[in-house]
């Protein structure tokens, strides 16, 4: 017996051996892919202990070898020992027309590799990797099929690397804050950035980077996490559910792509389609009958300045009467629509503090929604309705189809979105994948009911507008509300020379510019509007929106001359230039509206006057236009004379160059016109 066990012993001893049997060492394959101008230059790199990817711009690294993978929830890292199994390239040329936007055709060029890679070994795990090169940048996504081995799944973490090349300037929002987006913004070296929201903005000698996300659906969004102090190597952060996971989803799903932005200089990347060219376009039967770009005013600053009040009572806002001197001034303006905040129930005391309250089915005391919108109609003017959540999700969708329902009745074609508070349902954080799922049923329901959106306190944009063409702007940025009532005095002067180059790189902002009266300190003695009123008109072509508020109350607007300027701009553009720019120093902005042959220029300025010469070769060759100018006048100055404005006409050509005084915190607003 015993020689029996001393011969089976070692067969026996070698069957874990065999299970363990290592896996065969695979040799580390390189792929190469450039941009269709050859300016972009990436490098995938597959080995046994890692997937990698690396990016140049000009000969310069921009973007050193960084990791990419996934963690899930109980199983091992999906990042190592793959092999391709399969390799494509292939180049696409093509262009497609927005239903609205800064241009009336954008153009798709770029050239993409897509690797499929399994892992070795039993039970191997299956993704897929699309990288895109671009002339403006460099998109890359993962695709996990269905598959046996992969089915449900809780996604713990994202392994996406992103390893800088270089300690570039930064400029920056710090994510998992209580007021979302609504920050000022910081601007530092990249190794002092801990956890960024994206778009995040960088600058370096002869190079602009911005780093960001399209198409976020079924997902979580994406921040940005130093991997340790003093460093330059950032991370993907997804924004976690309450319990700490991170997205929970299914085989097959995608990822939203991952975006880097590269240009020469910051002016540059805002002249970048790159977000909207990575996302679906809109199906096939989709109704955009309804969907009208445009001006509108409303019932708001005064609430900001404390004029007027949300809640019923003494100086309540939404009374009957003052929608309709509303009404009236936008009836005998170029004004499509009047937003009424605070029209239905639910509004009493401090809403944003309690669980909410509202109906949006039903009118205040007070105020007549039906007689509001039928005088309405009969001026040619529509109402912008309004649903203020005060971030109580599921007590905001038992009503979503019946408030979206009541609209479509009334023939109201847009609504404001709200979702004030710091959580959502007191829990969640406002970019998880909780909210994203949220606005993606709001969206749909809107269209279902032909209503277009803007939306306030909600998910950063990715580009969604070119698959849902009703998701018209959002806010997601501290706005000129701030300027109203906020107990830090309201924003710097500068902020409207950063947004553009961060923020605005997502999709279009509602900033609500427009204020003309800045002697608002009856109620609020330590606020101010930080802009020369020029500066506010230029803001209307250098912040874009396919919906743009005219903020001010009628009585500021009545009889001014600078508001023919908001009377003749538009909201739908054939084309638009950054002309110029510094960010956080000035901007130079040149757009032709879509239904005629006019341009219209904005410059604003920080809190540093300054003179910039400006050629105007955009405009036609061979044509004079009549130029109106409404300008800083020489006194001007934001803080001490804000009111100072000229207006100007003069004769011009493509051939012409023009000087651009811009006072402190100033700016100018022109419009070409054609002349016969």
């Amino acid at each position: 017996m015993k020689w029996i066990l001393s011969l089976l012993l070692p067969l026996l001893l070698s069957i874990p051996a065999l299970a363990a049997k290592p896996l065969t060492p695979m040799p580390e394959q390189n792929w190469q892919l450039q941009s269709p101008d050859q300016h972009i230059n990436l490098t995938l790199s597959l080995s046994d202990k890692s997937l990698t990817y690396s990016v140049n711009y000009k000969n310069k690294a921009v973007i050193k070898s960084s990791a990419l993978g996934f963690a899930f929830k109980g199983q091992p890292l999906l990042q190592t020992h793959l092999k391709a199994d399969k390799v494509q390239k292939l180049s696409h040329n093509s262009s497609w027309q927005p239903v609205w936007g800064q241009r009336a055709t954008i153009v798709d060029h770029y050239n993409e590799i897509s690797l499929d890679l399994s892992e070795q070994g039993d039970k191997a795990r299956q993704m897929q990797l699309v990288f895109r090169v671009y002339n403006d940048g460099v998109a890359f996504r993962y695709l996990l099929p269905k598959q046996p081995h992969l089915n449900k799944v809780v996604i713990s973490d994202e392994l996406t690397e992103f390893a800088f090349a270089r300690n570039f300037s930064a400029w920056w929002i710090q994510a998992y804050q209580d007021q979302r987006f609504e920050y000022q913004y910081l601007n530092s070296a990249l190794s002092s950035v801990n956890v960024a929201h994206t778009p995040l903005t960088l600058l370096g000698q002869g190079i602009a980077v911005s780093v960001h996300e399209a198409a976020l659906v079924d997902y979580a969004s994406m921040t940005l996490r130093n991997i340790t102090d003093n460093h330059i190597t950032l991370k993907a952060d997804l924004v976690p559910w309450a319990n700490g996971d991170k997205v929970y989803t299914q085989t097959p799903f995608q990822t939203p792509w991952r975006t880097i932005q590269i240009a020469d200089s910051e002016v540059a990347l805002l002249n970048s389609d790159l977000i909207l060219n990575l996302n679906e376009p809109a199906a096939k039967d989709t109704d955009v009958s309804y969907i009208k770009p445009g001006k509108y005013i409303g019932i708001w600053w005064e609430m900001h300045i404390g004029e007027k009040d949300w809640s019923p009572g003494p100086k309540q806002g939404a009374t009957t009467e003052r929608a309709m001197q509303y009404i009236d001034f936008a009836s005998k303006h170029n004004i499509d629509s009047v937003l009424i905040e605070g029209w239905n129930k639910g509004w009493e005391g401090d809403w944003w503090q309690r669980p909410p309250t509202f109906s949006f089915t039903e009118a205040v005391q007070g105020f007549d929604i039906e007689k509001v919108n039928n005088y309405a109609k009969s001026k040619g003017v529509t109402l912008t309705g309004h649903h203020e959540t005060a971030a109580g999700i599921q007590y905001y969708e038992k009503q979503m189809e019946q408030g979206f329902a009541y609209y479509q009745k009334l023939g109201i074609p847009s609504v404001k979105m709200g979702y004030v508070g710091t959580r959502v349902d007191q829990k969640e954080w406002h970019h998880g994948q909780y909210m994203v799922n949220h606005f993606q049923k709001v969206t749909e329901t809107a269209a279902r009911h032909k209503v277009m959106v803007n939306a306030h306190e909600t998910v950063k944009d990715t580009g969604l507008s070119r698959t849902y063409p009703n998701l018209m702007t959002r806010e997601s940025v501290r706005g000129m509300e701030y300027n109203g009532g906020s107990p830090d005095t309201g924003n710097l002067p500068n902020h409207t020379v950063i947004i553009p180059f961060t923020r605005g790189l997502s999709g279009p902002i509602d900033f609500t510019p427009g204020i003309f009266n800045f002697d608002y300190q009856k109620h609020r003695p330590n606020n101010r509007v930080p802009s020369t009123l020029a500066n506010q008109l230029a803001l209307y072509v250098t912040l874009y929106s396919p919906l743009q508020m005219a903020a001010d109350l009628p009585e500021n607007y009545q009889g001014h001359p600078a508001f023919a300027f908001i009377d003749a701009v538009p909201t739908d553009w054939q084309q638009s230039i950054a002309l110029q720019g510094k960010i956080g120093q000035y901007l130079v902005m040149a757009r032709q509206d879509k239904d005629s042959d006019n341009w219209y220029l904005g410059a604003t300025s920080n809190e540093e006057a300054r003179t910039l010469e400006q050629p105007l070769s955009f405009l036609q060759a061979g044509t004079r236009y009549q130029m109106i100018a409404y300008t800083d006048a020489a006194d001007a100055h934001w803080e001490i004379n804000p009111e100072a404005y000229e207006i100007k006409r003069s004769e011009v050509t493509a051939k012409d160059k023009i000087t651009l005084t811009l006072q402190a915190g100033g700016g100018a607003a022109i419009e070409f016109i054609p002349l016969k």
